[in-house]
């Protein structure tokens, strides 16, 4: 046994690079899943240890992996510390606001997202002032440009924590992007002047230059398919209808929107194809010179212009990055596709920017060019020579037509497979019908669609963008159709409840194995990922859970839905409650489920022998407290109600945020978002508005 296993190993070695991404990621992993921050002696312990082990290695692969497990978590910290800024810790009424403006992105037809470095908020010191503010504002009060230093007055917030505990950290993304507040800008915005940076000087050109490029499309396009056009090629979706963003989701063709490795492979890629094609029109040219190379070359160039144009977005960046070291491996000659060149990339971006590992857009993207990469690795392998047939011309033409059908098959197939794993982590969403709408729609993506929008970009100088326009339109046009169709399929739409992190591991690691691991050693990868599907049978979802200001809560009956107390607030909340559970319901619908009794100020229900109160407001006489387990109070109970053995009021989800409870056996077990997400740099301790006044 021993030997075997010893054997299984040695076939691994030389694969070292193809496994230091995984390790790299698990170190990251468990740096985010610590309770608490830590220490800057923990850090250098560990890095200390990833130094020793890369110098006493010596080919090793087992403890080279372990030093790069290592670094992953000493990466992470010191990203973490880079990054760090001062998080508000209370929200404020209306005070006035100055900064200068990074960037400007528009949410909606009405209003656009302001990120702000602030130099001056009223009431506040300069260490206690957030790196950066992310504001929403109505375009009433104005558009202002980037790099301009602006004044308003706004009523801000700490970032948000958790709708239910263990749920998705969006403030710990915030905090990665340096932003430390929120908040909503509520008067005219006056431009005090503007600041001379380079970045910021490239920022607002590029910004400028999207808002053109939008309006030279929608002046030869309309509606849906304008705003359609706009987000395939510069990124903007705001004016994207939201039957439209349902339809795509549900039929799996909603990753189209986000420009990323498909758009960044087809507009460069074929630009590439293009430059080869008019380099090999000249055979002086092409039996000198390396074409193949010149191309690789000019590719690279374009999509990097691509990837400016389109935002910068995070997405974009890492898609330019792993398209980057395929036309570089061209460049010197290698494998263009390839597992080495996907873990040199994926290095590349951890190394970068470590929390990308905890990203669902790094986590899906990854996992299906890897399983691209082996398939194609596995299709491309050397055969054992055939004896020759004579076959007729015919035969030869059906037989090439069938194996590039059944790739085109196999590798969608494989593609949404690999990444719904994470999606199904991070979005409890499945597209049963996916392979269906991506087999027809990709072709015509590939074809009508971005070619022509690279070419309508690049004739807009001239003023000659109206014909390839128009192309795309009619390729878009046909894209929503088979979105439409498919997404009408019964039981195109499916939600699954939420799948445990244990899970989502198992699942990850076994369809790594399977890709990466040599010989047998890819039984354990189909062991694993049996184990994941076990796992995700056991999804241990809460009782009751509390909405982080108490505008509501909801108990689980006994068919497993999720049935509310308040059928008007904390409708956010309530939606992502229903997704986690499963439910494929809209907030209407689901609040007018039965099984809350409400009086003019409070709710009464049962659930597991336990008495739940629910007490909307304090104003008039106290509601009775006698005869209840657990009481709920959208408000502070202070003294009142202590003799009722769980009380959670508005006191309790201010410090903690939203709770959940689990009754079990006649006794109730209560978690938090802030207990759940642990001592961290990115989790607000709040403060009450007297306290940060006092320390002004």
């Amino acid at each position: 046994m021993w030997g075997k296993l010893q054997e299984l190993w040695e076939a691994q070695l030389g694969a070292t690079v193809l496994w230091a991404p995984v390790a790299l990621t698990f170190g990251i992993w468990t740096y985010f899943a610590l309770p608490r921050e830590p220490g800057l002696s923990i850090t250098i312990f560990f890095a200390l240890i990833a130094i020793i082990l890369f110098w006493k290695a010596r080919g090793r692969m087992g403890i080279i992996l372990l030093a790069i497990l290592f670094s992953g978590f000493v990466l992470a910290k010191t990203r973490a510390e880079i990054i760090a800024t001062p998080l508000l810790k209370a929200t404020t009424g209306e005070i006035v606001v100055s900064g200068i403006v990074h960037d400007v992105e528009r949410a909606s037809e009405r209003r656009a997202t302001i990120i702000l470095e602030p130099d001056k908020i009223e009431g506040m010191t300069t260490a206690q002032l957030p790196r950066r503010l992310r504001l929403s504002n109505s375009l009433k009060n104005g558009e202002p440009p980037i790099g301009a230093r602006i004044a308003f007055k706004a009523r801000l917030a700490p970032i948000a924590s958790p709708t239910m505990p263990g749920g998705f950290d969006y403030g710990r993304q915030l905090y990665f992007q340096g932003i430390g507040g929120a908040g909503r800008v509520t008067s005219k915005i006056d431009t005090l002047g503007s600041t001379s940076s380079p970045s910021l000087w490239l920022s607002g050109a590029l910004h400028n230059l999207r808002q053109d490029i939008g309006a030279r499309i929608r002046q030869h396009l309309e509606g849906t398919i304008a705003a359609f056009a706009e987000a395939m090629i510069t990124g903007e979706r705001a004016s994207i209808p939201k039957d439209v963003n349902k339809s795509l989701q549900i039929s799996g063709l909603a990753h189209i929107l986000s420009i990323s490795g498909l758009h960044m492979s087809l507009a460069a890629g074929g630009v590439f194809w293009i430059v080869r094609a008019f380099l090999a029109l000249f055979p002086s040219v092409a039996q000198q010179w390396p074409i193949k190379k010149w191309a690789a070359a000019v590719a690279l160039v374009f999509g990097f212009a691509y990837m400016l144009l389109a935002g910068s977005g995070a997405a974009t960046q890492r898609s330019y990055i792993m398209l980057a070291v395929v036309f570089l491996a061209i460049i010197v000659d290698r494998p263009a596709i390839s597992l080495r060149n996907l873990a040199l990339a994926a290095l590349l971006i951890l190394i970068l920017q470590p929390e990308s590992a905890i990203q669902a857009s790094f986590q899906m993207s990854f996992m299906a060019v890897m399983g691209l990469a082996a398939f194609f690795e596995y299709w491309n392998r050397p055969k054992p020579e055939q004896e020759y047939k004579v076959e007729s011309r015919k035969v030869y033409y059906t037989r090439k037509l069938y194996k590039i059908a059944l790739a085109s098959i196999l590798t969608t197939l494989i593609a949404g497979s690999f990444s719904s794993i994470p999606a199904a982590y991070h979005f409890g969403r499945l597209a049963p019908y996916g392979v269906l709408a991506n087999g027809l729609a990709i072709p015509v993506i590939s074809l009508a669609v971005m070619p022509f929008a690279v070419l309508s970009v690049v004739l807009m100088p001239l003023g000659l963008e109206e014909w390839p326009l128009a192309v795309l339109g009619k390729g878009l046009e046909t894209v929503l159709s088979i979105s439409d169709q498919v997404a009408a399929l019964p039981g195109a739409q499916r939600v699954i409840p939420q799948v445990p992190l244990a899970s989502a591991i198992a699942l990850a690691l076994g369809a790594s194995i399977l890709c990466l691991a040599s010989r047998q050693a890819k039984y354990a990868g189909g062991i694993l990922l049996i184990a994941g599907f076990v796992l995700a049978q056991f999804n241990g979802f809460p009782d009751l859970l509390i909405e982080r200001t108490a505008a509501n809560t909801a108990f689980r009956n006994s068919s497993g839905e999720l049935v509310f107390a308040n059928q008007h607030r904390g409708r956010f909340a309530a939606e992502k409650w229903l997704q986690a559970n499963g439910e494929e319901v809209a907030f209407k619908q689901a609040a007018a489920r039965t099984g809350w009794t409400c009086e003019a100020r409070s709710c009464r229900s049962g659930i597991k022998g336990k008495v739940i109160g629910y007490f909307l407001d304090g104003e008039g006489a106290q509601p009775a407290c006698t005869g209840h387990d657990i009481i709920i109070a959208a408000y502070p109970l202070r003294g009142a109600c202590k003799s009722v053995p769980t009380r959670i009021d508005r006191f309790d989800v201010w410090r903690m945020g939203s709770h959940a409870i689990v009754i079990e056996g006649g006794t109730t077990a209560i978690t938090t978002a802030r207990g759940s997400s642990g001592n961290r740099p990115w989790v607000v301790v709040p403060e009450p508005r007297k306290k940060m006044a006092l320390t002004r």
